[in-house]
């Protein structure tokens, strides 16, 4: 009975948690990995590796109309270790659609970093998948996607 309520218990967990997919990118996440339990992948799970990071983005998708622009935060989750620049490039953009700034980067102090989606006028209607590389100073980079659904204008 115990053991049913623990396992249920950790399978709530995997799933909460999985929710924000991504890669895990930094020199940690370039390490082999050797045979672990299931509780050691879990707690991997939940917990962030040495020198590594991952990104975070929105969980829900970024709305903007034709003509609009919006602000979208993509956050930073830093293993022990961990604290270099990491460089950004989004791509999967659909036509019509730019982000400011062109070249953005979360700084080795910061948490997280601002960017703004602009639809012009003609922008492409839809919804579309935009994927998201982080690229360390050295090590490996770290991906994760969200969605952005452009609007007509009014």
């Amino acid at each position: 009975m115990k053991s049913t309520l623990v396992t249920m218990a950790l399978a709530a967990l995997v799933a909460v948690v999985g929710c924000n997919k991504g890669t895990t990118g930094g020199a940690g996440a370039d390490k082999e990995k050797e045979n672990k339990s299931k509780v050691d992948r879990l707690k991997e799970v939940v917990r962030q590796p040495e020198d590594s990071f991952k990104l975070t983005v929105p969980l829900l998708s970024v709305k903007v109309k034709q003509g609009e622009s919006k602000e979208v935060t993509i956050g930073i989750k830093r293993g022990k270790n961990f604290d270099e620049d990491v460089a950004l490039k989004l791509e999967g953009l659909p036509k019509g659609v730019t982000a400011e700034p062109a070249e953005p980067a979360i700084k080795h102090g910061d948490k997280d970093v601002k960017l703004t989606v602009k639809a012009a006028d003609d922008a492409s209607l839809g919804d579309f998948t935009v994927k998201l590389t982080g690229h360390p100073e050295k090590g490996g980079d770290a991906t994760n996607e969200f969605k952005l659904t452009v609007g007509a204008k009014k």
